[in-house]
């Protein structure tokens, strides 16, 4: 990220631009509460790291499966790592749009678009309010992304009615990519509760199981890609024939849903 962007987005990370993950609990319990002013140099550096870390894990498989995506829409797209990323990658979309929202993180995405050389007119960000209908007509995207958004949805009814919306604006033959963190571990991903994704709490992030997620694509041709960055991986893909039997471990369940 050039300069003078990159110290503008770090003030605004510092300022609290990636502190909020639930905009639907109403102030129910206090994990949208625990930012105190300040943000560790790791948290900050995993901020700026983010558009490297998508090329791999997110745009490079979805190259590969997609191919060409004219427009695209990330959805809950923070401060834009996953958003910057998708506009410079070989998926080659002349109109990539962000929504998120906090209107922190979209001024954040903006700088750091700006950062990447991006022209305002192909990669823009609009601030969506939660559980609000998307601003977009039906079919109007080759390729809906969402990444680490739906554990901090409140409900399963909310769950359900914001997947619809994401394949409302999805063109038919056109995908919706979603990651959300694996229900099958001690500890919820985000907040560390013990059993927080089965002692669901409103206002605490909690993830969907494997199958209700499927239920929630059952009009949709839907595959797997939860095991990708194994197979990837420099040395771990020496094993990658092992990773339908490894899936359950891994952290992150990651669909990626045509509509049909």
């Amino acid at each position: 990220m050039r300069e003078p962007h990159r110290t503008r987005f770090i003030e605004l990370i510092r300022r609290g631009a990636a502190a909020r993950d639930i905009h639907d609990s109403d102030g129910v319990g206090d994990y949208d509460s625990r930012f105190d002013g300040r943000v560790s140099e790791r948290f900050l550096e995993r901020e700026i790291g983010r558009v490297a870390m998508h090329a791999q894990s997110l745009c490079a498989p979805l190259v590969t499966r997609v191919g060409h995506a004219p427009r695209i829409l990330d959805v809950g797209c923070g401060t834009g790592g996953t958003t910057v990323a998708l506009a410079l990658s070989a998926l080659a979309a002349d109109e990539v749009v962000g929504i998120d929202a906090s209107r922190e993180a979209i001024d954040a995405a903006a700088v750091r678009a700006l950062g990447h050389d991006l022209d305002p007119a192909r990669a823009r960000f609009l601030h969506v309010d939660a559980g609000a209908p998307l601003p977009f007509p039906d079919g109007h995207f080759d390729l809906v992304t969402c990444v680490s958004v739906l554990e901090f949805i409140g409900s399963i009814e909310a769950r359900r009615a914001f997947i619809a919306e994401m394949l409302r604006v999805t063109r038919r033959g056109g995908h919706v990519y979603l990651a959300t963190p694996s229900p099958l571990r001690l500890r919820e991903y985000h907040s560390r509760r013990l059993l927080g994704d089965w002692r669901q709490r409103r206002g605490y992030p909690w993830s969907s199981s494997a199958a209700s997620l499927r239920r929630m694509f059952d009009d949709c041709t839907v595959e797997s890609l939860s095991t990708e960055r194994l197979r990837r991986h420099p040395r771990l893909r020496r094993v990658g024939w092992a990773a339908p039997v490894l899936s359950w471990a891994l952290p992150w369940q990651r669909i990626l849903a045509r509509k049909d």
